[in-house]
């Protein structure tokens, strides 16, 4: 920490100051990811299972990264991630048909391309597709196997296509390093921000693994043996989920850590620490009065970046008298809490924090 305030307002124009690199990605590197062993067995158990898992818990407790961790470890970074909006559908998770791009083809003086131009796979769908061998054949929406004499593979792919009977690979045709079926992890972020009948939509793809897509007449039927893909669903809670939807999941709900699992936590992203035990076991017991008192609870994520940036602060670490120490300390507050109310309370904590 600097001795005064990078920004001060001032008028005289000053160097561009020397920042430290930014924590963020630090934390998002997959191979310091600490699970419980909770969650380690209920991400065993969708694996054996084939189903996808959900995951709840508050924002910041690692729900995001578990599934970037988990292609990390076991399925060489194979990984797909879905964000979900309050207005996502099945089709953003499967497969999205570029509807504006058609009509503006469609216009007398522009040129219609193939159906296939306009289609892209998005992060489930490409998953389910990649589970399949390259050559396996699309079939019909209904299920059916074409025979290739169907009128609308000439409209979908084109009347001077490769194969008579289309495959997988024809919907990834940029796919070059894709030569058998892969195993993919697919990231399904903050379900509980879409529509309420998306989940319900998705209850066949979840089952089978497999989907229709009827702008094109076809369907993604894997074999019955082909990899799975391990999809993880998280969700905040904001709102509950359909029954069904939960029928088809294996479940686990990951809760704030406790002390020793706060500390592997911080040894595993942060490393080494200048600030000792006795200092670190002092700034947690803070933490925890701190997350007591606030109607926002800071998460683990936020504890990361609060520690070190107490572990950095050396005027806190020189600091002798209780002024200053609370001082340095009201300074970082902006890291835990997030709304006014809580930073009061915060400030609250602090003052009787430092005179005991």
């Amino acid at each position: 920490m600097p001795d005064g305030p990078l920004f001060t307002g001032g008028t005289q124009a000053r160097d561009e100051p020397s920042l430290p690199p930014p924590l963020e990605p630090q934390l998002r590197e997959f191979g310091h990811y600490v699970p419980s062993d909770a969650l380690k067995n209920a991400v065993d158990v969708a694996m054996l299972l084939g189903q996808p898992l959900l995951i709840t818990g508050e924002p910041g407790t690692g729900k995001t990264t578990v599934a970037a961790a988990l292609a990390h470890e076991l399925f060489a970074d194979r990984f797909l991630q879905m964000q979900i909006k309050s207005n996502s559908g099945r089709e953003d998770l499967l497969y999205r048909i570029d509807e504006m791009a058609r009509f503006r083809d469609a216009q007398p003086n522009r040129t219609p391309q193939r159906l296939l131009e306009y289609f892209e796979l998005r992060p489930l769908g490409e998953a389910i597709v990649r589970a399949c061998d390259p050559e396996t054949p699309l079939v019909h929406r209904s299920g059916r196997a074409l025979n290739g004499r169907e009128t609308f593979l000439d409209e979908v792919f084109g009347p001077k296509r490769e194969r008579i009977v289309p495959k997988v690979r024809d919907l990834l045709p940029d796919a070059t390093n894709w030569k058998a079926p892969q195993r993919w992890v697919v990231l399904v972020d903050e379900i509980d921000k879409a529509p309420r009948d998306t989940p319900n939509d998705l209850l066949e793809e979840f089952d089978r693994m497999e989907f229709a897509i009827p702008e094109l007449n076809l369907r993604v039927r894997p074999p019955n043996n082909a990899p799975r893909p391990v999809v993880v669903v998280t969700s905040n809670s904001e709102k509950s989920l359909p029954d069904a939807f939960l029928r088809r999941c294996a479940f686990h709900h990951i809760t704030f850590p406790n002390e020793t699992e706060l500390r592997q936590i911080i040894v595993t992203r942060l490393g080494g620490l200048t600030m000792n035990e006795l200092r670190l076991t002092e700034f947690l017991g803070l933490f925890e009065e701190l997350r007591s008192a606030m109607l926002r609870k800071p998460g683990t994520a936020e504890l990361l970046q609060w520690i070190r940036m107490l572990d950095r602060d050396e005027a806190l670490h020189a600091a002798t008298n209780r002024a200053t120490i609370i001082n340095n300390l009201q300074r970082l507050v902006s890291i835990l809490a997030k709304q006014e109310s809580d930073i009061a309370n915060a400030n609250d904590v602090l003052k009787k924090w430092t005179t005991r």
